[in-house]
Order: structure tokens, then C-alpha cells, then sequence
């Protein structure tokens, strides 16, 4: 059975589907409602035993301006629901940690904050040259990940990453995303897409089970959801105390 929903859509190729996230009107910001959507989207891919690997497009354009700044600001001046914002959000990057087939982020125009942080979480990455990567959440007190970063990059280019691509200025590149190992996959802006279906097709070639035991060891290896619960526990304590909460 085909879902529908309103801020993504969903098609299949072959053993491969797509989740294209579409919020044009926000440039794919990722607000509460969107990012239920999508954990609702890979539940659901998870069980289906056809689909073998799942892409995360943001489009032709951008790939997204991260969450949506409007509800993070609320959350930040104590205005929003702090509780549920963090349980949201922790759900919606455990969901992706957790996902057990082959998850690749394919990349135009620029990936920001949140949507940088997403890019991070999947399996691997494709990004078209120009791209761009940064954090500017930072500049209005909202906290980036940081251990995602540092099992690619290592402690000290992690650190300046989170801290210090808060402007356009110092944005990371798609270039320098590809030299920092970062990007998998650096191709022109219109072969994203099929470049990161080409590289699921030629991964999902292998038996699935090989697949799945190393996308598993991968994980044990950076035991990476226990961290992010440390991580995330860590800035819900912080920023309670910060916001009087």
C-alpha cells in the first residue's frame, strides 16, 4: 500500500525508494509536523521487504535549510514546548540512526543546520560541487550535534565544524565536505540523484544480509545511538538550566 503524505513524497525504484522532502515554500525546512512524516515514512519502508535502500532527496535546489527557525527560536526564548521540541527531535535522529537498509543523503544547493545534521546520520552522502554545509542555528543559541561529525572528521575538525559554520563565510563547501570525507559521492548538479541511485543499485547488489551486518557493525562500532542519548540528554539538561525551565 502507497502512503501519501504532505510535506514528502514518496516513490519507489525498483529496491530502491526515494523520500523527497517537500516544503518548497520553506525551502524544506524541517518542522515538528515534516519530520513526523518522515520517521512515519522509514517505519514504514523498514517493514517493506521489496525496498532494499532508501534515498533522502531534498531536490533540485536545496536540500533543506535545516529545522524550521521559527518553532527552534520559540523553543530557545522559552516560548514553545521545550519538552516536546527535544522529544521530537531525538526521536527523528534515533529513527534515522536506528534505520536498519542503506540510507543515503543526496545533495543540491545546501544543507543546513538540522539538514546538515541529517545529511550526517544516513549511511552516506552525495552533493553536487557548489553545495553548502554549515550551522547557522548556532548564532541564535540553538546546539549542532557534534558526535556524528567526529566519528568522520576526528575530535578537533568536528569541533571547528559545529562551532565555526555559523555564516555564509565559513560554510563548508561541497568540495571541502569531499576532501573531509564527509561527501561519498561529488558530481554535478544534475547527477545527484541518479548517482546516489546508481550507488544503492550497485551496494543492494551484494546479499542483503551482508548489507545489514555491516551497516550493524557500523554502528556497534561508533555505538552511535548510545552516544546520541548521552549527547542529547547532555543539552536537554544545559539548555533547561539555561531557559529556566
Amino acid at each position: 500500500m502507497e502512503k501519501e503524505y504532505k510535506f514528502v513524497n514518496v516513490e519507489k525504484k525498483g529496491k530502491i525508494s526515494i523520500i523527497q522532502l517537500n516544503r518548497p515554500e520553506k525551502k524544506n525546512a524541517l518542522s515538528e509536523a515534516m519530520r513526523a512524516e518522515i520517521i512515519d515514512a522509514l517505519n514504514f519502508l523498514k517493514e517493506e521487504k521489496r525496498i532494499k535502500a532508501v534515498i533522502i532527496y531534498g531536490g533540485k535546489e536545496y536540500f533543506s535549510a535545516g529545522f524550521d527557525r521559527d518553532e527552534v527560536q520559540a523553543v530557545v526564548q522559552g516560548k514553545g514546548d521545550y519538552q516536546g521540541f527535544i522529544e521530537s527531535n531525538h526521536l527523528f535522529h534515533k529513527t534515522i540512526f536506528e534505520f536498519p537498509k542503506l540510507l543515503i543523503a543526496a545533495i543540491n544547493g545546501y544543507a543546513l543546520a538540522g539538514a546538515f545534521d541529517l545529511a550526517i546520520i544516513c549511511h552516506l552522502r552525495v552533493a553536487s560541487k557548489g553545495s553548502l554545509f554549515g550551522h547557522p542555528e548556532i548564532r541564535f543559541g540553538a546546539c549542532p550535534l557534534f558526535f556524528p561529525y567526529m566519528t568522520l572528521v576526528g575530535r578537533g575538525k568536528a569541533l571547528e565544524i559545529t562551532l565555526n559554520t555559523g555564516t555564509r563565510e565559513t560554510f563548508l563547501t561541497a568540495e571541502d565536505a569531499y576532501r573531509l570525507n564527509i561527501i561519498n559521492k561529488l558530481v554535478e548538479k544534475g547527477e545527484v540523484l541518479n548517482e546516489a541511485i546508481n550507488l544503492a543499485k550497485q551496494i543492494t547488489q551484494s546479499p542483503e544480509y551482508v548489507v545489514k551486518q555491516l551497516l550493524q557493525v557500523n554502528n556497534i562500532f561508533f555505538d552511535q545511538v548510545k552516544t546520541f542519548d548521552s549527547e542529547i540528554d547532555s543539552i536537554l539538561k544545559s539548555m533547561t538550566r539555561i531557559l529556566g525551565l
